[in-house]
């Protein structure tokens, strides 16, 4: 397959940015197909991706929906209230016969455990249109890493992300059903067996939302940093060129997780980006990087000018790496608190149920599995965007070993000293709203601070007792 556009044949090093593609203020449709078009149906359906899809013989063609807009703010609202008015009626009828809360402390921890899923839940929903139409204009600058640098596609690594996000859905949907009808069991010996189900529907479902959100967004940063690896490959087979020997050439990354064709709604049939080609008929000189007929990465410039290509991709892909922080930085530092608040919550009803020595062992074995879900979910956000820094920081070692093993004349340090110093005004990270760094630094925070309010909690209990 090929690829075409009908932008003309000037200079393809740099990257387009949206004034040059013309992408603001018109609308945005690109082909997805695989885990990338499965991730989002289902985000889709819990109010996460407000798309139109229809049928293509490679995918699905997406774009946003207005009908799906509505959808997603009515299913969220009838959530959301739900949730709050069955709260309500939990904490009004006592810790005598609540079943989550059978005392003063446990009704305030479960308050906050059901409150913060709503904020997330919420944040997530109604801030979806917005990052759906960011992510159908960097998709573009993503595609465009894919022709320069020879993506292929491979059908073994769609079928594996497909199995994993599965995987993960259906042990959450267990663990949720497990966990529903637990509480409507105890609540039968009260007789309240359907005032927990009605009270409490709408949390477990609006649970759903707030684990695809995550799924969403580490699904989102590891597709770009797979981009980033395939540009640090390609200096790595720049290196070689020049007799540098940075590091061992790898095997080429599939790099086919993020989507198969982008395509501007004016210029659908046109202008378009397969990103299943190895070469670009008509525009050779976007090309960095070829595959041969066995497979090979072939560098097809001169290494000088391969340079400063990859250094304009790179920047690209900081740009791409900004907007995906900007569109989920509020949904990111809510899910980030979420997890701290689970984090406490989860371990506390667990200790004080072996404090208490009711014998519950079912209720034991749950607790502990969402503890392990938790911290599941804290990977899940923190270490695509610890993948992505650690890409970041391959970049800027593998262009200081050319700087200081490449000769001292011509045009090609010149080339590197432009990229190293875009490597110190660009960084590699995601900050979301700037209140913290996205790495595995900042996992330890959380787990001292669970350690920290656990112990607090616990004490509270000793007196409220």
């Amino acid at each position: 397959m090929g690829a075409e556009s009908d932008k003309g044949d000037g200079d393809a090093a740099a990257v387009p940015t949206d004034s040059d593609l013309g992408i603001e203020g018109r609308v945005m449709h690109c082909v997805v197909g695989g885990a990338h078009a499965f991730i989002l149906r289902i985000s889709s359906f819990f109010g996460l991706a407000p798309l139109r899809f229809e049928s293509r013989s490679n995918g699905f063609s997406v774009g946003l929906s207005n009908a799906m807009c509505i959808y997603s703010y009515i299913l969220v609202t009838i959530l959301v209230i739900c949730t709050v008015f069955g709260l309500v009626a939990e904490i009004n009828v006592g810790v005598e016969l609540s079943v989550r809360m059978s005392s003063r402390m446990s009704q305030f921890v479960s308050t906050c455990d059901v409150l913060v899923v709503v904020i997330t839940a919420g944040a997530g929903v109604y801030g979806a249109p917005k990052r759906m139409r960011n992510m159908l204009k960097f998709m573009e600058s993503v595609a465009s890493v894919d022709n320069s640098i020879g993506a292929h596609y491979s059908l073994v690594t769609e079928r594996k992300l497909c199995a994993i996000l599965l995987a993960i859905l259906i042990f959450f949907s267990v663990l949720i059903a497990d966990d529903f009808c637990f509480y409507a069991l105890q609540a039968k010996k009260v007789d309240r067996q359907w005032d927990v189900v009605t009270n409490y529907i709408g949390f477990y479902l609006l649970w759903y939302v707030v684990m695809i959100l995550e799924l969403q967004f580490a699904f989102t940063a590891l597709s770009v940093r797979a981009r980033f690896q395939a540009v640090n490959d390609a200096l790595s087979l720049t290196a070689r060129h020049i007799s540098v020997p940075v590091e061992k050439i790898k095997d080429p990354t599939p790099l086919n997780i993020f989507a198969i064709r982008v395509a501007a709604e004016s210029r659908r049939c046109a202008n378009n980006v397969s990103l299943l080609v190895d070469t670009m008929p008509g525009k050779e000189h976007a090309v960095i990087i070829r595959n041969t007929v066995s497979k090979e990465p072939k560098l097809v410039v001169p290494p000088c000018e391969a340079i400063r290509r990859l250094a304009c991709l790179h920047g690209a892909l900081c740009n791409v790496v900004h907007r995906i922080d900007n569109s989920y930085g509020l949904p990111l530092i809510v899910i980030l608190i979420s997890t701290l608040l689970h984090l406490i919550v989860t371990p506390y009803f667990l200790i004080m149920e072996i404090i208490v020595s009711t014998h519950r062992i079912h209720f034991l074995v749950l607790q502990f599995l969402w503890c392990a879900t938790h911290i599941i979910r804290m990977f899940v956000v923190v270490e695509p965007c610890h993948y992505t820094i650690t890409e970041g920081k391959r970049t800027e070692e593998l262009v200081c070993r050319l700087m200081t093993s490449t000769p001292s004349t011509g045009m090609l340090p010149s080339r590197l000293e432009l990229f190293s110093r875009q490597l110190m005004l660009q960084s590699v990270s995601y900050s979301p709203m700037g209140m913290c760094t996205l790495d595995r630094p900042l996992v330890a925070s959380v787990l001292g601070a669970v350690t920290t309010y656990l112990v607090i909690l616990i004490q509270f209990q000793r007196y409220d007792a």
